[in-house]
C-alpha cells in the first residue's frame, strides 16, 4: 500500500548546504575563529534555549516580536535571538570566576522569526566578540573591537576577492541626548530609531524622509533630525556640523549626553583606519546599545546590507545582577554574507586552495579491504589530512568518477597485485601522474 510521502523541504528561512558548500562555510567560520583567538579573545558557549524572562529583559523593539517562544511544562522558554544577551546572563552567573576585563568570542546559531529573504534567515550563524568589565571600560576597547572586526573582514575579503568595505560608526548618546532635549517619549523614540535604522533599506532618500516625517510630526524637530544625519567627521578636526546649521545646534553646548556622544565618537574615529566614516543613521535595532555603534558594508555587495555590526552597552547585566557591568562587542553575520556567495558560486574551494578530500583509498575487491583499512589507520597516524575509503563493488571507472565528484587530491588504488607485493598505486588527480610504490615513498609523496 502506498502512503503519502512527507514533504522534506527545509522550513522557510532555514538553510542546508551540500557538502561542498558546508566545507567552504566551515573554513570561513574557522578563519574567523582563528582571527578572534589571535586578537586575544577566549571561547565560551551558551545554551541555544534560555528562559524567556532572561531574553525578554533586554530584547525590546522589533526584535521582541521575532523571538521563537514556547512552553515546555511549566517553563516559558525561547530560542536565543543573538549571542550578546545570553552572554550578559553568563557574566552575571559566573562573575566570581571571571577575570576582568573579560574578552570572549562565541560562534553559534541564533534564531529570529523575521521575514525570510535572500541573505536574511530565521536560523543563522553569528560570530561575536565582547569585552566587559565592572563599573568602567575605556573607550579604547570600542576601538579594539572595531579594529578586530576590520582585520578579520579584511582577511576574508582578500581571500575571496570580495573588494573593499566600509565601516560606518555612530554613537547612541547623540540621539538619546537629542530626544531628551525635545522631550520625546520612549514609544516615539523607539519608532523614530526604527526608521533611522532602516534608512538604507528605503528605495530613495525621499522615501526615508517621508517616513521619518510621518513619525516626527513637529516640523522643527524633523528638520533638526535631518540636519543631524548630515554631520560628518574630519580627521584632525573632529565632528563637523554644516555651517548653515551651526545656529540650530547651539543647544548641544548645554546637552551633556550629546556632548559625551560627540566626544566619544571623535575619540574612537581618531584611532580607526581610513575605511571608516561617521554616519549618524547607524543606531542599531537592538535597544541595549548606549554608546558607540557601528555597521559594516561591502562596497560591491550593498544589497547584502550590514555584514558586521556591534556597539557599547553600559547596563546589559542590570536585570541579572547588582554588579555594574559595562561592555562593547561586535558580531559578523556569517550566514548573511557567505551562504548567498556560496550558493551563487562566487566563492569556491579554489579560493581556499583546499579540497573536500585529500586522499581516497579504493580497494578493488573484498580481499583488499583489510589491507586498505590498515593503510588508512597508518595514514591517519602519520598525516594531518582528510582520508576516506570507498567499499563498493563497482567498475573502476565508476569509482574514479566518485573520486572526481569529491574533488579528491589523490587516489590510492589497492588491487590483487598491490596486496601481493605489499605496495600501493597512487594517482595525483590534479596532474594525472600515477606510480606504484612502497609505504616509505608513499608517505614522502603525500607529505609534499
Amino acid at each position: 500500500m502506498s502512503k503519502n510521502k512527507i514533504n522534506t523541504s527545509v522550513l522557510s528561512g532555514f538553510v542546508e548546504l551540500l557538502p561542498q558548500g558546508q566545507f567552504l562555510f566551515d573554513n570561513i567560520k574557522n578563519l574567523i575563529e582563528e582571527q578572534y583567538k589571535n586578537a586575544g579573545f577566549v571561547a565560551i558557549d551558551t545554551p541555544i534555549i534560555e528562559k524567556s524572562e532572561v531574553l525578554f529583559a533586554k530584547a525590546g523593539g522589533e526584535t521582541e516580536t521575532q523571538v521563537y517562544r514556547f512552553q515546555k511544562g511549566d517553563n516559558d522558554l525561547s530560542l536565543r535571538f543573538d549571542l550578546t544577551v545570553p552572554f550578559a546572563r553568563y557574566v552575571a552567573e559566573h562573575y566570581n570566576d571571571l577575570t576582568f576585563p573579560f574578552k570572549r568570542y562565541q560562534i553559534g546559531k541564533v534564531f529570529r522569526g523575521e521575514r525570510a529573504q535572500k541573505g536574511r534567515y530565521r536560523e543563522f550563524f553569528q560570530a561575536d566578540i565582547d569585552i566587559v568589565a565592572e563599573n568602567q571600560l575605556s573607550i579604547m576597547y570600542d576601538v579594539e573591537i572595531i579594529n578586530t572586526m576590520i582585520n578579520t573582514i579584511s582577511k576574508i575579503t582578500t581571500l575571496f576577492n570580495l573588494g573593499p568595505f566600509k565601516v560606518k560608526v555612530s554613537n547612541r548618546k547623540i540621539w538619546d541626548g537629542f530626544f531628551n532635549e525635545f522631550q520625546i517619549n520612549d514609544s516615539k523614540k523607539v519608532e523614530t530609531m526604527a526608521i533611522i535604522d532602516k534608512r538604507y533599506k528605503f528605495k530613495t532618500e525621499e522615501d526615508f524622509e517621508t517616513e521619518l516625517k510621518s513619525i516626527i510630526n513637529d516640523e522643527k524637530i524633523y528638520k533638526l533630525a535631518l540636519s543631524l544625519l548630515k554631520i560628518e567627521f574630519i580627521k584632525n578636526v573632529g565632528i563637523s556640523i554644516p555651517a548653515q546649521h551651526h545656529n540650530d545646534f547651539e543647544f548641544v553646548k548645554n546637552n551633556q549626553l550629546m556632548k559625551e556622544g560627540i566626544e566619544e565618537l571623535e575619540e574612537v574615529m581618531n584611532h580607526l583606519p581610513d575605511n571608516t566614516e561617521v554616519d549618524l543613521s547607524i543606531v542599531r535595532g537592538l535597544n541595549y546599545y548606549t554608546g558607540s555603534v557601528f555597521e559594516t558594508f561591502l562596497t560591491n555587495y550593498k544589497n547584502f546590507g550590514s555584514i558586521a555590526s556591534g556597539g557599547r552597552y553600559e547596563h546589559l547585566c542590570d536585570y541579572y545582577t547588582d554588579k555594574s557591568i559595562c561592555g562593547v562587542g561586535g558580531s559578523i553575520g556569517i550566514s548573511r554574507l557567505f551562504i548567498p556567495l556560496i550558493e551563487e558560486g562566487k566563492i569556491t574551494t579554489s579560493d581556499l586552495n583546499k579540497t573536500l578530500l585529500d586522499i581516497l583509498i579504493i580497494p578493488q575487491n573484498k580481499n583488499c579491504y583489510n589491507y586498505a583499512i590498515a593503510l588508512k589507520n597508518q595514514l591517519n597516524t602519520e598525516l594531518n589530512k582528510s582520508i576516506s575509503i570507498i567499499f563498493e563493488d563497482k567498475k573502476f571507472k565508476k569509482l574514479m568518477e566518485y573520486a572526481n565528484k569529491l574533488n579528491a587530491n589523490n587516489v590510492i588504488i589497492i588491487g590483487d597485485d598491490e596486496l601481493a607485493n605489499n605496495t600501493y598505486t597512487i594517482k595525483n588527480m590534479i596532474t594525472g601522474e600515477q606510480i606504484t610504490t612502497d609505504m616509505n615513498n608513499l608517505l614522502k609523496i603525500l607529505n609534499k
